[in-house]
């Protein structure tokens, strides 16, 4: 799976507060929240690839010394 934007992150979480709003609402037919559910997979799953990438990013700028690159 590739990497999302920072943009399309961010509106992979305000679609999941919208789904979210929908399968609370008593209103909603089952057959509905079925078909939402699937959408919120995929959702979660390219936002946790999104926010896995920036660990390995932060992770990656911990292990940079500064000072060794001085001393070359």
């Amino acid at each position: 799976m590739e990497l999302i934007t920072s943009e399309k992150y961010q509106k992979n979480l305000q679609r999941l507060q919208e789904i979210e709003e929908k399968v609370k609402d008593p209103n909603v037919a089952l057959r509905e929240i079925d078909s939402l559910i699937d959408e919120t997979k995929t959702l979660v799953a390219e936002c946790y690839h999104y926010t896995r990438g920036l660990r390995s990013k932060v992770e990656a700028l911990e292990v940079f010394d500064p000072d060794e690159e001085e001393e070359e």
